[in-house]
């Protein structure tokens, strides 16, 4: 398949789901057709629905704030019903080390910021296979899903949205290092 881009848009929540939806992001998503990420707070996890890939979902059972989702050894994510397993190395100085390494079935991928302000996706074997790119996750995040890429890669990727991903960074490391010391060691990885 060649690759392609778009755009995911926050849309306000259907009014009875307002007071528990953090965040709702929506999108066509080339040949897969339409897409929707729901971040809810109640419980707090995030759900993808997409006509065209897996069903996926990302949650932590002990998400320290309201909003996108803490990703440690104890976030479950799940992709076309095989659940992942998620580590990161904090103390990395190297961009490539503190990426998230993702387990999903056979596959190891590598999810990572990049120089330019863009989040990618990396497959062990296949290299790049979805990249991100955007101003602030709440407002509108572009999406471009490179040849490589299958249905079940968009699905992660489309998942890692909802992830909160400042520890990618190494302002966002060293603050999540202190706070680690607040919070009595738990979150090392």
């Amino acid at each position: 398949m060649s690759g392609f881009t778009f755009e995911l848009v926050a849309q306000k929540p259907p009014r009875p789901d307002r007071k528990t939806t953090f965040l709702l992001l929506t999108g066509t998503a080339g040949p897969y057709g339409e897409v929707s990420l729901r971040i809810t707070t109640y419980p707090e996890e995030a759900t993808l629905v997409a006509e065209g890939l897996p069903e996926g979902s990302i949650s932590h059972p002990d998400n320290p704030a309201e909003g996108l989702i803490a990703v440690d050894a104890q976030t479950r994510l799940t992709v076309g019903g095989v659940t992942a397993t998620v580590t990161q190395n904090r103390r990395a100085l190297r961009k490539e080390g503190r990426g998230f390494g993702i387990r999903l079935g056979d596959r190891k991928y590598t999810y990572l910021r990049l120089d330019t302000g863009e989040e990618e996706l990396r497959d062990s074997e296949r290299g790049a296979v979805v990249r991100q790119r955007g101003p602030y996750r709440g407002s509108r995040i572009v999406m471009v899903a490179l040849p490589a890429a299958d249905a079940i890669d968009l699905a992660l990727a489309l998942l890692l949205q909802a992830a909160d991903t400042t520890q990618l960074t190494v302002p966002g490391m060293i603050v999540a290092g202190v706070m680690s010391i607040f919070n009595n060691g738990q979150g090392n990885m």
